[in-house]
């Protein structure tokens, strides 16, 4: 996109335009003139310069008259509840423009967007940035290092360009194209825009109560983090729906950001539940754009890069897991998305070490949920061993526990969750079972991140037409059965540390009528990370119980 350098009489401060006469009349009106440097057929090549402060002196460029500003000014005032909030590609702007307001011209649409980025609308980068220093080269979209980027003969400027891989199932980001950052509009309980909105809930147990409670206390004294940590099955959810509430009632955004968009497919329905009088935005690599004004939006955490700085409430559920754990550049997405007063709710069942010791000496602010709905305590995993475990298996030869397992889960009529460590796995359990327990085998399915079946697998295992399914732990969060039990074969490899194994060990016991449920951990060597996983779970059991939470009577111990 051809792109323009210019500077002032009065002032030598470099500016680059994608429609310099606009610059020229906005300036024209407040007694300065513009003097054109250099014109680039990229915003890539204009941003160098612009940075270079290189350049030698160029031509006065006389403004147009003085009725096309009142036109392009109304243009974008329009625009401006169409685009505020969002982070969007050149191409991505023409799209959105022309399906939800109409056709506008590629000349008159760069004017208006010009006009946005003076008057404090939006401001405008490249795609991607590229200084001299191939080491400093990042996008400006998602934020990766030169390591996500490359150089390639682009069809769009016709020279070298420089994109990014990181972040393309949203749309090229390029050097030569023009990145639009549409600043948010005022809104929320300082502007007065208050909504009358409903909220369904169950009746929340004590513990929801007192975390409620808190979340409420942390939105309504701007609290920029805070962490919520919560057991499997605790009902977090519902329990920060009441601050979800209150930021919708005073006008506000919320963005719900889950790790996966099998997650989010399942949030939204009870979002939709809790919030009957409000659409929700759905967000994820295949719903395509959010083309509602819902106040409500339920994401993905790499959506979180399409928006800026436009949700009063940001609550990330499952902080620690993949893909958020580890990736700077996606937690620095879901901070931006945040208003800069906003407020962003950690939920996890399995914060870093680090943060729980802040949490506990009052350093970080947070709150512990240690009990699920039902009152009922966490199943204590049980640990075996075996000597020879996987050439056992290579092998059919017996593996009791396995076997156990089994006729445990059949006698209890339950499902059961058998995990592995890695993929290939899958197959090998499958065939060990077909060929030591054939009369089971037909009740077996595997699965696995790879597999383009899982959500129909799913499906099947809820609705009870599978008994036991192998997976890796993909599944490890996220799955609900009333009538589950869990072994976790190789529970010794390092896949499974101890949030894993704790996450895992949740999917037992998260309904209350169920108490038959069992979690076994088999391994040829017991490791540091199955003991930090039962040492987790018993102390959350003895907090629960000190705060009178659980429910003591004969049926309370598990089986």
């Amino acid at each position: 996109m051809e792109t323009s350098v210019y500077t002032l009489t009065r002032d030598p401060t470099r500016r680059f335009s994608i429609a310099p006469d606009v610059d020229a009349l906005y300036w024209d009106r407040r007694g300065e003139a513009v003097t054109v440097l250099e014109t680039h057929s990229s915003v890539g090549q204009a941003f160098r310069h612009l940075r270079s402060g290189k350049g030698a002196p160029g031509d006065r460029l006389p403004p147009p008259p003085v009725s096309l500003w009142e036109r392009w000014e109304r243009a974008a005032h329009s625009l401006r509840s169409l685009l505020a909030g969002r982070v969007l590609l050149w191409d991505e702007v023409k799209g959105l423009v022309r399906e939800l307001a109409g056709p506008m011209g590629d000349r008159e649409l760069r004017a208006v967007l010009q006009t946005m980025c003076l008057t404090g609308m939006a401001f405008m980068l490249p795609g991607v940035e590229i200084p001299s220093a191939v080491s400093r080269w990042r996008c400006n979209r998602c934020g990766s290092g030169p390591e996500g980027l490359f150089r390639s003969r682009c069809g769009r400027c016709g020279g070298e360009c420089v994109s990014c891989d990181r972040c393309l199932f949203l749309g090229r980001s390029r050097a030569c194209t023009p990145l639009f950052f549409f600043l948010p509009e005022e809104k929320g309980e300082a502007s007065g825009d208050f909504r009358r909105v409903d909220l369904r809930l169950p009746a929340l147990t004590e513990g929801q109560k007192w975390v409620s409670d808190r979340c409420l206390e942390a939105v309504r004294s701007g609290q920029r983090f805070f962490l919520v940590w919560a057991v499997t099955g605790s009902g977090k959810t519902e329990a920060v729906l009441p601050a979800v509430h209150r930021v919708l009632e005073g006008g506000g955004r919320v963005l719900w950001v889950s790790p996966r968009r099998d997650v989010v497919e399942e949030l939204a329905p009870r979002l939709d539940r809790a919030f009957p009088d409000l659409p929700v935005n759905v967000l994820h690599g295949e719903s395509g754009w959010v083309r509602t004004s819902s106040p409500l939006t339920a994401a993905t955490a790499h959506q979180a890069w399409r928006f800026y700085r436009c949700f009063q409430l940001v609550v990330v559920d499952e902080v620690d897991a993949f893909p958020l754990k580890g990736d700077p550049q996606l937690r620095a997405g879901v901070e931006r998305a945040a208003a800069e007063r906003g407020t962003i709710l950690w939920l996890t069942a399995t914060p870093p070490r680090d943060l729980r010791r802040r949490l506990a000496r009052g350093q970080f602010p947070g709150v512990i949920l240690p009990v699920r709905h039902h009152g009922r305590p966490l199943p204590e995993p049980r640990l075996f061993r075996l000597w020879r475990l996987w050439s056992s298996l290579d092998q059919g030869r017996p593996l009791p526990p396995v076997a156990a397992f089994l006729e445990r889960v059949v006698e209890h009529g339950g499902q059961g969750l058998l995990f592995v460590p890695r993929v290939a796995d899958v197959d090998r359990l499958l065939s060990w079972i077909r060929r030591r327990h054939p009369d089971r085998f037909g009740e077996c399915r595997g699965v696995s991140g790879r597999d383009g079946e899982r959500k129909k697998i799913l499906e099947e295992l809820r609705r009870g037409d599978i008994r036991f399914l192998i997976t890796t732990t993909v599944l490890e969060r996220g799955v609900t059965l009333p009538r589950c039990h869990v072994l976790v074969f190789g529970a010794d490899h390092p896949v499974f540390d101890a949030p894993s194994l704790v996450q895992i060990a949740g999917r037992v016991g998260r309904t209350a009528d169920y108490r038959f449920g069992e979690v076994w951990f088999l391994s040829a060597e017991r490791t540091e990370g199955q003991l930090k996983a039962i040492r987790e779970i018993r102390w959350m059991n003895r907090v629960a119980r000190r705060r009178g939470w659980l429910k003591e009577d004969e049926e309370n111990g598990c089986q």
